[in-house]
């Protein structure tokens, strides 16, 4: 089925993975970084992040002693997952790469995906596509870690104010120009405008469509399963072992290779 939609839309320019690093500098954690550190305690070999972006994950991950490598589509955003690391004396092993295509079979004993990376992939095939690639990535009784957001009908326009950052003297904005929601595709598509300003004129702009992919909680547990995953289990807001509630949003699915 066509659904109009561009693979290619959803990788960050220059200016939003500016304010991406603005707004959530390495490091940031809403729960997530605590909780993959304790879920990975016992692992000594090598982790992989698919959708790497600029390092929030991977750079607390790395000062836990943890060998973890990502990869990512946008360079822009590489780019600056290095100068991150190198800012705090890691070496960066990250490439360019594509959750669909990527495959090192037998190659990893854990691989990490937080929110919103997996639903960025442009339609649910591809998202199979991605799950089997990275079963096959995985080493024997190694284990996917990825995070799912519940289904979010809302596309009423936000009322507060415009989302900004400062960058020094520059003023950087981001304001969602119009949301759509697929049924059938079960897609969310919004069209954001980051802009940037120097005292009060504006110097840059930059237009991102925005996708993401949702899913179920059974769709997603099937889908595992038919990846080749046994042992699924899945947390409510990054509560270990506990089950998600109607009150969470995020869903973490832990899924092992045999």
């Amino acid at each position: 089925m066509n659904t109009g939609f561009d693979a290619t839309a959803w990788r960050y320019g220059p200016l939003a993975t500016l304010y991406y690093e603005l707004d959530k500098p390495a490091g940031t954690s809403f729960g997530d970084v605590e909780f993959y550190a304790e879920r990975l305690r016992n692992v000594s070999g090598p982790v992989l992040e698919p959708a790497v972006g600029t390092g929030r994950i991977l750079i607390p991950l790395l000062e836990r002693g943890l060998a973890v490598r990502g990869y990512d589509t946008s360079a822009v955003m590489l780019a600056q997952c290095r100068a991150n690391c190198a800012l705090r004396g890691l070496e960066a092993d990250v490439f360019e790469g594509d959750m669909t295509t990527h495959r090192e079979p037998g190659a990893y004993e854990a691989i990490v995906i937080p929110t919103g990376s997996l639903a960025l992939l442009p339609d649910h095939d591809s998202a199979r596509t991605a799950l089997t690639a990275m079963h096959d990535s995985l080493a024997p009784g190694g284990r996917l870690i990825v995070d799912v957001e519940p289904p979010n009908p809302d596309t009423a326009p936000d009322t507060g104010p415009v989302p900004h950052q400062w960058n020094g003297t520059e003023l950087v904005t981001l304001t969602t120009w119009r949301t759509h929601m697929d049924p059938v595709a079960q897609r969310t598509t919004r069209w954001l405008r980051y802009e940037a300003w120097t005292d009060g004129a504006l110097t840059r702009t930059e237009l991102q469509i925005f996708s993401l992919l949702w899913f179920g909680l059974a769709e997603f547990t099937a889908m595992l399963h038919r990846a080749g995953f046994t042992d699924v289990t899945v947390h409510g807001g990054y509560r270990a072992d506990t089950a998600p509630t109607a009150a969470d949003d995020v869903w973490t699915f832990e899924a092992t290779r045999t």
